[in-house]
């Protein structure tokens, strides 16, 4: 199917026979509704007398479209964390709160008492007890991918010269990288293969009553170990068709690649606000929106917690970050997720720099989600992509 945008009220979206078949069948929601500030010169408006309300009831359609093994993240900031969090207790249940990261702002200077630089993006499952584990290749995250390259490159650089010399180069830049970050899990990562690649020898014991081994296919006898039992004959096969076999004296181990090192989530990001309006700048889309998400934020988001190619749902879509996100996963990681995205025909504040860019543009009378395909529609042609999304235009009112 192709991806889909609705123009449109995104509850009474959610209520349209559509949406109705694709109930328990969303597996990743990502919302960034308006914060309800008093901010009067935002390019759409962001105070709600109603908020609560209001989200409650987007909520509610939220929960019936996710599949049980499936989650809603939800950006906020705190000046309504609060009330998101009793309306998501009320709506999913305490026992279906994942949990919450914080993100990092810009720092500023005019705060009476505590200058705020942080803002949050709240996790919830439809059922927790389902939900997959969330997962972050370390090389996606962007704390520890850069020194992890440079380690990969110079082992891979200099294997090829001499491979003695690659050893001692790698035992180097592991002591460097646990002074440096103090993160001890690098130094299981102390082989080389043929190929130049750094891995993990991970052991093939598993608990159990100690027994001999035999895999006839391979010719491949282990006799029994001290306390411990031998994993499965059909794993060590399958790591055999693999080519994910070492050995040392004569026994067997896993080979786990560092570039494939993953790692728990944690709940601080490194994500700021202005890379968001820089992803906008890349594309000379400057003032288009005033506070986007940074696309590295929801790439995160989708990566940490999509381990196949599912269909991502953004129902406050506003810049259309959500769409370059799932554009770019799936061109860098090979996957084949796609999109539905709805986005409100609310007009552009005319104080807004927004207003000013879209006239330019040849927009007569400005709108969100003008603003959003804009956004969408350049970074395809930018990328030499086709347009490969349906939209499809609703009279809510």
């Amino acid at each position: 199917m192709n991806n889909k945008i609705f123009i449109g009220d995104n509850l009474t979206t959610m209520k349209t026979p559509y949406f109705n078949q694709l109930k328990s069948k969303i597996d990743f929601i990502y919302i960034d509704p308006p914060y309800n500030t008093t901010n009067s010169k935002f390019s759409y408006n962001d105070k709600n007398d109603k908020w609560s309300d209001d989200i409650y009831e987007r909520l509610k359609c939220a929960y019936e479209l996710l599949s049980d093994e499936g989650c809603i993240f939800i950006s906020i900031d705190d000046n309504e964390l609060s009330n998101l969090l009793y309306l998501g207790y009320k709506i999913f249940k305490k026992d279906n709160y994942v949990g919450l990261f914080i993100t990092k702002q810009a720092q500023r200077s005019n705060a009476k008492h505590i200058n705020t630089i942080h803002e949050y993006v709240v996790c919830f499952a439809k059922n927790k007890k389902k939900l997959p584990k969330f997962y972050i290749n370390r090389l996606e995250n962007p704390t520890e991918s850069e020194p992890i390259k440079a380690i990969i490159n110079k082992i891979k650089r200099t294997y090829k010269i001499s491979p003695q010399a690659a050893y001692d180069e790698l035992k180097k830049s592991i002591d460097k990288y646990v002074k440096d970050t103090g993160a001890t899990w690098i130094r299981n990562y102390s082989n080389i293969d043929e190929n130049g690649e750094i891995f993990f020898a991970k052991d093939l014991s598993t608990p159990g009553k100690p027994s001999r081994l035999d895999i006839e296919e391979i010719n491949l006898h282990l006799e029994p170990l001290k306390t411990r039992g031998w994993s499965s004959k059909e794993k060590i096969l399958s790591l055999y068709n693999e080519n994910r076999l070492c050995f040392k004296n004569g026994r067997p181990y896993c080979i786990e690649y560092l570039y494939e090192a993953t790692d728990n989530v944690s709940s601080i990001l490194d994500f700021y606000s202005r890379q968001g309006t820089n992803d906008l700048k890349k594309m000379g889309l400057d003032g288009l929106f005033d506070t986007p998400k940074p696309v590295e934020l929801i790439k995160f988001l989708i990566r940490c917690s999509q381990h196949k190619s599912t269909t991502i749902l953004d129902f406050y879509a506003g810049s259309g970050t959500t769409a370059q996100a799932v554009y770019e996963i799936n061109e860098e990681d090979k996957m084949e997720h796609k999109y539905i995205l709805i986005q409100i025909d609310e007009k552009i504040n005319e104080k807004n720099d927004a207003y000013n860019l879209m006239k330019e543009r040849g927009y007569n009378n400005p709108t969100v989600d003008q603003a959003m395909i804009l956004r969408i529609n350049t970074f395809l042609e930018i990328n030499n992509k086709k347009i490969d999304y349906d939209v499809e235009v609703l009279n809510n009112e």
